[in-house]
């Protein structure tokens, strides 16, 4: 190993280690933690450096170095956020803060450049616990699971749900939602159905596609995909608009649409009107997220309640800043449908 991946190394351990120690206590000498964890004077000494410049503990000439806890009745949690906007990341922010000043914690948010790996870079952040908000990717490499179970302080994910050991996270349950739209619109009589996959292929997403595809096929129901090819930071109005003049040219004869997405099903209830297709009495259009934007006070949509999501994140921020056990780490909130205007009940339609 080389010895700036030691130092590394240390420097995540004696946070861990300061992390459950009080405010002002003793921090062992730089010969103690050389004989403790048989390291070289170089590789300690770097380590503490480090320790010392984010301020978390403090040196006196002749008394020696001890752990400083600003005093202060509030924990303090960091959300880290992907740099792009949208409806969606700012909905999640508000209601961790909402809930965040329930719990009696301080929130201080980072926007980071969604281009990067945060992961690599959770150490260079000093907090008692951190929200990883918005990933671009939540199939994880290996270096990233590593990453957030090593973070010298606590990581949990907020909307993903990454199910390996080690990883803590609270997220919506995506398969249920699926699942959720799937049987409303076949109930409501909706045998023909197109799926409108206007996110990036990702874990969140695909849970959502996959048991809408299982359940629809289960209803007997046939479901046409249309696939916007998004990748993250895009935006999906012309491949709507695109599939808005198929639809009114006669090339698709569902009559029901699913977005993965209330952003999509909003862009989609505009170009397909733009288009003269009326909604819902030519074309009805399911939302899911349930996020608060212009337009959505007409949407019908799978609801993956946030409000509660930031109150189970705060709930295990909690447990794990008073170091208790046994409880959840791994956390997936059920959906509820939000029903509005956006989908007509077909003439004749068997429940399913």
């Amino acid at each position: 190993m080389e010895n700036g991946n030691k130092t590394d190394w240390l420097y995540r351990e004696l946070r861990r280690r300061i992390a459950l120690m009080r405010d002002g206590e003793a921090f062992p000498t730089v010969r103690e933690l050389i004989a403790e964890y048989e390291l070289s004077q170089a590789t300690v000494t770097a380590a503490v450096r480090r320790l010392k410049e984010k301020g978390l503990i403090e040196a006196f000439v002749g008394r020696g170095s001890f752990v400083r806890k600003e005093s202060k009745a509030k924990p303090h949690l960091l959300l880290l956020q992907q740099n792009w906007e949208s409806w969606n990341i700012t909905h999640v922010r508000y209601e961790l803060e909402q809930a965040a000043v329930r719990h009696g914690f301080e929130l201080e948010t980072v926007r980071f450049d969604y281009h990067s790996d945060i992961c690599e870079r959770l150490n260079d952040y000093t907090a008692d616990l951190i929200i990883l908000d918005s990933l671009t990717n939540d199939q994880l490499t290996s270096r990233q699971v590593t990453a957030l179970t090593q973070s010298a302080v606590p990581v949990i994910l907020c909307s993903y749900a990454v199910q390996i050991e080690g990883i803590r996270y609270v997220c919506g349950d995506n398969g249920s939602g699926g699942a959720l739209a799937a049987r409303y619109l076949a109930q409501h009589g909706h045998s023909r159905i197109g799926l409108l996959y206007c996110e990036p292929h990702v874990l969140t997403s695909e849970a959502v596609a996959n048991s809408f595809d299982f359940v629809a096929a289960t209803c007997g129901c046939e479901v046409t995909l249309l696939d916007c090819g998004m990748q993250p930071g895009d935006r999906a109005e012309l491949p709507i608009r695109e599939f808005a003049k198929r639809y009114a040219a006669g090339e698709y004869d569902f009559s029901a649409m699913f977005a993965i997405s209330d952003n999509g099903a909003l862009l989609a209830i505009r170009e397909f009107e733009a288009a003269g297709i009326a909604v819902p009495d030519t074309l009805s259009i399911l939302g899911y997220g349930n996020v608060a934007m212009p337009g959505n006070e007409r949407l019908t949509t799978v609801n993956t309640p946030r409000d509660r999501i930031a109150e189970e994140v705060m709930a295990m921020a909690g447990n794990l800043l008073n170091h208790r056990r046994n409880f959840k780490t791994q956390v997936n909130v059920l959906p509820v449908m939000v029903e509005r205007r956006s989908v007509r009940t077909l003439p004749v339609f068997q429940v399913v």
